[in-house]
């Protein structure tokens, strides 16, 4: 893990990621403001039983309200996700704005990835596990 400006034709990750989480977060808002309706689960109408994603936009609307523990108990990973993204943004237009070094990791060992891998992968069969009991 090292702090260093961006090399000549490197992609500019945190331009590119701030773009795409500014766009979303405004075609999110202009959804719900508009109160359009939202598309029914397939997997659940078909299995009975809610997919991995089951409770995200019921997640965003009790974070928007401030309901934490309801934003909680609907989607555990989407409303950690709903904190963490603010963060990056924040890092993204901060290291855009006053052209400061950005983190990168040069090198990661096989262990650490497949530590992350694995991570990840328990994280989401976890939180899907947690909607399946929960009935969300």
């Amino acid at each position: 893990m090292t702090w260093r400006h961006l090399r000549p034709g490197e992609i500019d990750h945190e331009a590119i990621w701030l773009g795409v989480s500014l766009c979303t977060m405004l075609g999110v808002w202009g959804w719900l403001y508009l109160a359009l309706p939202i598309p029914d689960c397939t997997f659940h109408r078909w299995t009975g039983l809610p997919c991995p994603t089951c409770g995200v936009t019921r997640c965003l609307r009790y974070t928007l309200h401030r309901d934490w523990w309801a934003a909680v108990g609907t989607n555990p990973l989407a409303f950690l996700g709903y904190g963490l993204i603010p963060l990056y943004d924040l890092y993204a237009a901060t290291v855009l704005l006053f052209r400061l070094p950005r983190l990168r990791f040069e090198a990661i060992s096989a262990r650490t990835g497949n530590f992350v891998r694995y991570g990840v992968i328990t994280a989401i069969l976890a939180n899907w596990a947690w909607l399946v009991w929960m009935r969300v």
